[in-house]
């Protein structure tokens, strides 16, 4: 009997990205660590979260999704490398977090979980239509 080779992370989320559903035995998915969130300050509902750390990039664009959102709802924070940094996405609602919208590929893998709004990167969203449009139409279905 041979072991079936273990996907990497970053494939796993390539193809959940592309709409290809992959099929993880029950073991596998207890067996992961729970991706964690390092949060800056702040005490919104919402956290915008990406891989890496909050720069000055695409400041126009993140004005708007906050002005959406709602300034005093928002907080920022950053996917952790770490099992022992940040806070678990299942600790979030301890916070005071309700709402994540994650920029990029996350580190759920095969989870889903109804908190978690994933979005294009902010370099795509800053030059795609289409990508806006969809992250528009996305929280306006959350905010209402």
């Amino acid at each position: 009997m041979s072991e079936r080779p273990i996907m990497s992370a970053a494939s796993h989320q390539r193809l959940t990205a592309m709409g290809i559903e992959v099929w993880v035995p029950q073991s596998e998915r207890n067996a992961e660590a729970e991706p964690r969130v390092r949060l800056a300050s702040g005490d919104g509902d919402w956290v915008l979260v990406q891989r890496q750390a909050w720069g000055r990039e695409h400041p126009a664009l993140i004005a708007d999704i906050t002005a959406t959102i709602g300034p005093e709802r928002c907080r920022f924070g950053q996917w952790a490398s770490g099992e022992d940094a940040g806070v678990g996405v299942s600790e979030l609602s301890e916070r005071g977090i309700q709402h994540v919208l994650a920029f990029g590929m996350t580190p759920l893998g095969p989870r889903t979980d109804e908190r978690v709004l994933v979005a294009a990167e902010l370099s795509e969203l800053a030059l795609s239509a289409a990508a806006r449009r969809e992250l528009w139409l996305a929280l306006k279905a959350r905010l209402r």
